[in-house]
């Protein structure tokens, strides 16, 4: 090919008639299209003139760019000019496509970008991948106001796809969000929409509050406690679910081997630890969040730190989780968090029965971060002081003495504040690289006089608590004090699993699980304990635990 470059006649030119349109181009400037060259060298005659069939638009910006070097790059171009490239056998311009795409993609382009990967085949890699991403942040992306927008065919055509939920519940509620945004014109759909939820993967608890968002739309159901909830579910939830949704997540411990190397092992279903793989230290891994399922993260120290895995390449590499753009939740909140209404407040951890008062980002002074948590939107606790002069009086003269926060107060206002929202933006101009002194866990929990509930636990140096909605319990401290068994949480690590909380001792490898009898018959009289989970020996140096959704049946 090269041969053939050099011997073309510089000044020698043809007529490109492509439909409508006709160009003089040199064969110089045309040997720069794969195309053409075959042609060329392929052809025994003089050829003068050739025709083409490409659509317009596509064509005159190709030829843009090889007589000046110019590219046009939009997303309403894109399946035209993929096309086009994919016939002149252009894989370079094909390529910027791609990486043009990966990097300016949002939401409210999703229609567009799953329209444009079903017609062009070409970009296979980016069509899997874009999937996959889609799968693992449903939830998020659920909740976002161009999510809202959706035509009802897109919503199909993602409650098709395979999403890592947690419960049914979440298809439903994405559902319902989507209908209350025009509920007089999109009311009519629910129908065929609820063949997407397979109710009979609900508890009792989570059907009541399918019930009462129905009734949110219009949908009466003449509920009435004592009776069945499953009986108040109207007529058209009675079909099947048409998707066979898996929600297994596997708990795995990490340890380090050396610099490089790291060991993963998976607990299988006889409670012992099997190796899962060892895997190598790879800078040049990609830290996109658009990437195909056997790309997983694994996000620990309270949401403060993560690594990522490929599974088939068995290679590693430790996540940056806060910065610019390209960071983890940097990417999380270009993608979807930033377009997510919420109103950014702090509410004060502190004793039940006492009065909460929200403080908006601006009142708020932000000393640490603690954690942080990716579900429907960024959550955590945050370690500061509200304003000044704040008339509630929150102060130690009301009773929130050291005791009250591990010991880490500073300054009579200083305490440890909840947000349901985090504003990641506010997160950057801190901060959030100090010392960890709380360990916490997010999750949600049934139960039949309330629903499902968002419920996080809360543990310092001096306190274990639980918060559900409006309200705090300070819960049995004398078994994790002997456990952790120092001045410092650095070797502790707080989760969920399977809606149950674990807690692990990193330096003796010992796993605890927290049962709380949240769903007895009186609430408040509850018992809570810990219970022996597992052991783990071995001379390797444990970084963490973490319970993940793995892409395919690693039993063994």
């Amino acid at each position: 090919m090269e041969d053939q470059l050099i011997s073309l006649d510089e000044n020698m030119k043809l007529t490109i008639v492509n439909r409508e349109k006709s160009y003089e181009i040199s064969k110089q400037k045309l040997s720069s299209i794969p195309y053409f060259v075959k042609l060329f060298a392929d052809s025994d005659c003089d050829t003068t003139k050739i025709e083409l069939d490409l659509d317009e638009s596509s064509f005159d910006n190709i030829i843009e760019f090889i007589l000046d070097g110019q590219l046009s790059i939009s997303i309403e171009s894109a399946s035209s000019m993929v096309e086009t490239c994919d016939y002149l056998g252009m894989d370079e311009i094909k390529r910027k496509y791609y990486d043009c795409f990966e990097s300016n993609f949002r939401i409210k382009h999703l229609e567009e970008f799953l329209d444009f990967l079903r017609i062009i085949n070409v970009l296979e890699r980016l069509k899997t991948k874009l999937k996959s991403f889609i799968g693992k942040y449903f939830v998020p992306i659920s909740n976002t106001r161009a999510f809202q927008k959706f035509p009802v065919t897109l919503l199909e055509r993602l409650l098709k796809m395979h999403l890592g939920v947690s419960s049914e519940l979440q298809i439903f509620a994405a559902i319902v969000r989507w209908c209350k945004f025009d509920k007089k014109a999109r009311k009519k759909y629910l129908p065929q929409l609820m063949k997407f939820v397979n109710f009979r993967r609900m508890k009792d608890p989570e059907i009541t509050t399918c019930v009462s968002m129905f009734e949110d739309v219009g949908i009466s159901s003449n509920f009435r406690h004592g009776k069945k909830p499953r009986a108040y579910l109207p007529e058209f939830c009675r079909f099947d679910c048409i998707i066979k949704r898996q929600y297994n997540k596997s708990l795995i411990s990490i340890y380090e081997l050396d610099e490089d190397k790291i060991n993963i092992r998976r607990l299988s279903r006889s409670n012992l630890w099997i190796k899962y793989g060892q895997f190598t230290r790879d800078e040049t891994m990609s830290t996109s969040l658009i990437e195909a399922d056997h790309i997983v993260d694994i996000i620990y120290d309270s949401g403060r730190k993560g690594i990522r895995i490929d599974l088939i390449g068995k290679k590693f590499k430790y996540l940056k989780m806060f910065g610019g753009d390209n960071s983890y939740y940097g990417q999380a909140y270009k993608y979807f968090v930033s377009d997510i209404c919420v109103i950014y407040t702090y509410t004060k951890i502190k004793e039940p029965k006492t009065h909460h008062r929200k403080y908006d980002s601006n009142d708020f002074n932000l000393k640490r971060l603690e954690a942080i948590s990716l579900d429907d939107q960024l959550v955590g606790i945050c370690f500061g002081n509200a304003d000044p002069d704040d008339s509630d009086g929150f102060s130690r003269s009301h009773g929130f003495d050291e005791s009250d926060d591990g010991g880490e107060l500073n300054e009579s206002h200083d305490q440890y504040f909840y947000s349901s929202s985090l504003d990641y933006r506010q997160l950057l101009s801190y901060e959030i690289k100090g010392p960890v002194q709380t360990r916490s866990c997010f999750l949600s929990k049934s139960n039949k006089y309330s629903g499902t509930q968002k419920v996080f636990y809360f543990l310092t140096k001096r306190k274990f608590c639980k918060k559900v909605l409006r309200f705090k319990d300070v819960l049995d401290y004398s078994f994790l004090k002997e456990f952790i068994g120092s001045d410092s949480l650095d070797h502790i690590e707080l989760i969920s699993h399977e809606n149950t909380v674990l807690i692990c001792n990193k330096e003796t490898k010992m796993i605890y699980s927290y049962n709380d009898d949240i769903d007895t018959d009186i609430d408040y009289d509850n018992t809570d304990y810990w219970q022996f989970m597992s052991k783990i020996e071995s001379p390797e140096k444990m970084i963490t635990i973490a319970s993940i959704c793995l892409p395919f049946d690693c039993e063994q």
